[in-house]
């Protein structure tokens, strides 16, 4: 999508972990900030389908449990901190997460996955209080705010209690197949429809290309209607593709066009 992110995590010392400092290679990213620890294989995530949904088993104890902090140390050249809540569940990348929370003071994006058994809402604060922008779906706002979700109104409201509470500036809220719900630090709300995919493949990775082209159209300054419509068409596109990624580069060129 043109830039440059820098991506801080870790692999084991195997043929999995060679395979993805190779595919960093091939998309031009730098692995400046990939540790490698010794003793855990690399990261993996089982999915199957159930109805059409996916279902994911993030295997334990790997080596993106074991993140230490980056050798970063000037921030000022990122404009954001991105970070999943699925990362939190280890206490060594736990810390680490709280460390460059602190060390950076970069706007942050925050992906919130309540997903059983790899989140607890003793962490809500730690990940969540003075973020910049937070996505969820609506079940998940449900768990978090014990409100009903089913309408927008029923959204806006729930959303008031979680920036209440927690001093969240913005919120991304997507609802499947209702689209998504921008809800902004000055009370505006942002529609945005849902763009179907002809044909539809799998919903695998369609939550976090919706917030790849939010957090880039962020970045890049665009009108936030604009950056939720790509956002939108992005995740439909993903859902025609088979996983959550695709290898053909031109796939995630122009997606603002």
């Amino acid at each position: 999508m043109g830039l440059n992110p820098c991506m801080v995590s870790a692999i084991g010392k195997d043929d999995p972990g060679q395979q993805v400092l190779k595919a960093m290679q091939t998309w031009g990213m730098s692995a400046e900030q990939i540790q490698t620890v010794e003793d855990k294989p690399t990261g993996a995530v089982e999915v199957t389908l159930k109805g059409g949904e996916p279902v994911f088993d993030i295997l334990k104890d790997r080596a993106w449990d074991y993140i230490q902090p980056p050798a970063i140390k000037d921030y000022s050249n990122y404009s954001y901190l991105y970070y999943g809540s699925l990362a939190y569940r280890s206490e060594r990348t736990a810390a680490t997460i709280r460390q460059i929370i602190e060390e950076s003071k970069l706007p942050r994006f925050v992906d919130l996955n309540v997903r059983p058994p790899w989140f607890d809402t003793s962490w809500v604060s730690q990940l969540v209080d003075g973020a910049d922008w937070l996505k969820l779906n609506h079940d998940e706002l449900h768990r978090l705010t014990q409100m009903p979700c089913d309408t927008r109104d029923d959204v806006r409201k729930a959303v008031d209690k979680l920036r209440t509470a927690h001093k969240v500036a913005n919120f991304c809220i997507t609802s499947g197949s209702k689209g998504a719900y921008l809800a902004t630090s000055d009370g505006d709300g942002i529609e945005i429809a849902v763009t179907p995919p002809h044909p539809l493949v799998d919903t695998v990775g369609a939550g976090d290309g919706f917030a790849s082209v939010l957090l880039a159209g962020l970045i890049s300054g665009r009108p936030l209607r604009q950056v939720g419509e790509a956002a939108s068409r992005f995740a439909g596109k993903v859902c025609e593709n088979h996983g959550a990624t695709c290898q053909d580069k031109t796939f995630y060129e122009n997606v603002f066009d």
